[in-house]
């Protein structure tokens, strides 16, 4: 019981906290944004650090999140009347801002492609500002499927939106239109002349469409003639944040999409749950970050650019499931005989490589206040060591805000707020007392989220400014954490040999859980999400967790993990901290769930992999790098 309410108190300030830490909305991460004094058209470059042979680098991004830091400018096509919208992307800003797990961007980014109605039915669409439909493979575009109407907010390269444009002469009105394609739309107009709800009778089900007090697109529900039902959540800069499908058979499909610096789409998160809401698998699907040189790292499954993990549901959450056999190549590079004897002792062979890290802001606010990279590698596992924690600190410098991102956020809030007022001031006169309730409903909601969206900017500009000064709240890994983190990667790559050769005998390999790292008091859990967290001694909130704070195990806690659950509360010392605003201070002990750590571990493993295709790639530099 003591465990239940920890957790239900987590989850009451999970998302008020965590609102001014981190913005989700995550699939292309942007860890690579220029400095603040470069021309927002300015070149852009990959988020994290990987190289090409032959001793040129190239910085690509950290197994798993991806980058870019140009936001695809779409001009929203607008409903009007009885036309369906469809939108089409225009050109991003600057050049190719392609940004790879472990991957090289090169060239110039070329015009997203217009697209328009969509079908299908088997996975929720990757991106996109309106999707009733779904689709296998993901737009290009924000693209408006399934033949609803609602109006699409004009999106610019910034991510600036323009609101909609209200009718008075429509104000508190409701009229319905037969359109061209046979299909009946009713629409109902707020007491401001803005659209309030729409509902479109076509041959595929029905669309009915919510809109926010200002007017933008908030969720979709599209009831399918097969039976199955399509829910979609928009955030105000009408890009999806959350997609449901559920099928006839009462299995159901959730996915979140998240969004990161300047409201680029870093990656995209699907849940299956069976008939009994159970959830069974997990598959995250990240754009264009497995690609180096055009060549396929062998770590998870290609779909146009577009990279898809899978994991499987385990005792404490979600396990990570490589590809075991696409894998050995890279194990057959790492335990080449010039590094490993015959009996496995690590043979040491200096080398130095050069990141070109530079140019880049998350190096430059990370490398040195908390983390440094080694001056010569004496082997590979030493090499995989930095890449991983560079990969940590640049998926979360991708995950905060901007200045620029937090202002749009505050400024369309607020918008949204007065129209909210308005409404509510419009309906006192006019309406019934139920929608005299609903309005004044909404008014404080978007009260709220105007307040909220402000106190995030508040925050943007404080970490902006702060960005090159001390920080004394930052507790870096030392030499000693980043040896024992070296000696986890060796060891956790031995296990992944010791999996792949029982694959390739035709035994099923019993993949690493929570179970087995729980039973190892050295074990370092690298955070890879912002996770609000308690103070173990009073339970009060004790601040976030964020990608690349390092947490062990705190011991004497055998009675509590015996018949634990993912919901059970472990207690963690949080052993380095970045010390941002909000952010737990290293020494600190905190309760962290379960399935937490298992992501984290998950997470940690699923890096891995994609670092050993880049050490495989980096092969013959390292023999001739001295």
């Amino acid at each position: 019981m003591k465990h239940f309410k920890s957790r239900q108190f987590q989850a009451g300030v999970l998302i008020l906290l965590l609102a001014g830490l981190t913005s989700l909305p995550s699939a292309a991460q942007d860890t690579t944004t220029k400095k603040k004094d470069q021309p927002s058209t300015s070149t852009t470059r990959p988020a994290t650090p990987s190289a090409q042979p032959g001793g040129k680098t190239a910085p690509g991004a950290m197994g798993g999140k991806t980058g870019g830091t140009t936001s695809p400018g779409t001009t929203g096509g607008k409903a009007g009347g009885t036309t369906t919208a469809a939108t089409t992307a225009g050109k991003t800003g600057g050049t190719n801002t392609v940004a790879t797990a472990g991957g090289k961007a090169g060239g110039t980014t070329k015009p997203a492609v217009a697209t328009g109605k969509t079908g299908g039915t088997t996975t929720p669409s990757t991106t996109g500002t309106r999707s009733g439909a779904t689709t296998t493979t993901p737009p290009t575009s924000a693209s408006k499927t399934g033949g609803t109407t609602a109006q699409a907010a004009t999106i610019s390269k910034t991510g600036a939106t323009a609101a909609p444009v209200a009718d008075k002469s429509k104000a508190g009105k409701q009229e319905t239109v037969k359109r061209q394609d046979g299909a009946e739309q009713t629409t109902k107009y707020a007491a401001t002349g803005l659209k309030q709800k729409e509902v479109v009778k076509a041959k595929d089900g029905t669309h009915t469409t919510q809109f926010s007090p200002g007017g933008r697109p908030q969720k979709e529900v599209v009831e399918r003639s097969d039976g199955s039902k399509h829910t979609t959540e928009y955030g105000l800069n009408g890009q999806a944040k959350r997609e449901e499908v559920v099928n006839k058979d009462g299995t159901k499909e959730v996915t979140v999409h998240q969004t990161g610096r300047d409201g680029v789409v870093r990656a995209q998160e699907t849940v299956k749950y069976d008939v009994r809401g159970v959830e069974v698998s997990k598959s995250v699907t990240i754009r264009n970050t497995t690609i180096i040189n055009r060549t396929i790292i062998q770590n998870a499954t290609i779909v146009n650019d577009t990279v898809v993990r899978n994991y499987d549901r385990g005792r404490f959450g979600f396990v990570y499931r490589p590809e075991l056999v696409a894998l050995r190549p890279a194990l057959v590079s790492w335990y080449d005989p010039y590094w490993y004897s015959p009996a496995g002792v690590l043979v040491v062979h200096p080398f130095h490589f050069s990141w070109g890290w530079e140019g880049y802001d998350w190096y430059h606010r990370y490398h040195g206040p908390y983390f440094t990279a080694y001056e010569v590698y004496p082997a590979p596992s030493y090499w995989v060591t930095d890449w991983l924690v560079a990969g940590y600190v640049a998926d979360h410098f991708a995950a905060t805000l901007s200045v620029a991102q937090a202002r749009e956020e505050a400024r369309i809030a607020r918008e949204e707020a007065v129209k909210a007022s308005e409404a509510a001031a419009a309906a006192r006169l006019e309406a019934t007392e139920a929608e005299v309730a609903a309005a004044r409903q909404a008014q404080a909601l978007a009260e709220f989220k105007a307040a909220d969206a402000e106190k995030r900017a508040a925050i943007a500009e404080r970490m902006e400014a702060n960005a090159d000064k001390p920080n004394p709240n930052a507790v870096p890994i030392d030499k000693d954490t980043k040896e024992a983190l070296k000696n986890q990667i060796e060891q956790a790559v031995a296990e992944k040999k010791q999996l792949a050769d029982q694959a390739a005998q035709g035994q099923p390999p019993i993949l690493p859980d929570l179970s087995r790292t729980l039973a190892d008091p050295n074990h370092i859990y690298p955070v890879s999400k912002t996770v609000l967290v308690l103070n173990a001694a009073d339970e009060k909130p004790a601040g976030a967790i964020s990608e690349g704070d390092l947490l062990k195990l705190e011991p004497s806690q055998a009675d509590t993990l015996k018949d634990a659950a993912e919901t059970t509360l472990v207690t963690m010392r949080v052993m380095t901290s970045k010390g941002e605003e909000g952010e737990v201070i290293a020494g600190t002990v905190v309760k962290v769930s379960l399935k937490d750590l298992q992501e984290f571990d998950s997470e940690f493993r699923a890096k891995l992999d994609v670092g050993l295709a880049e050490a495989e790639k980096n092969k013959e530099q390292f023999k001739h790098g001295t």
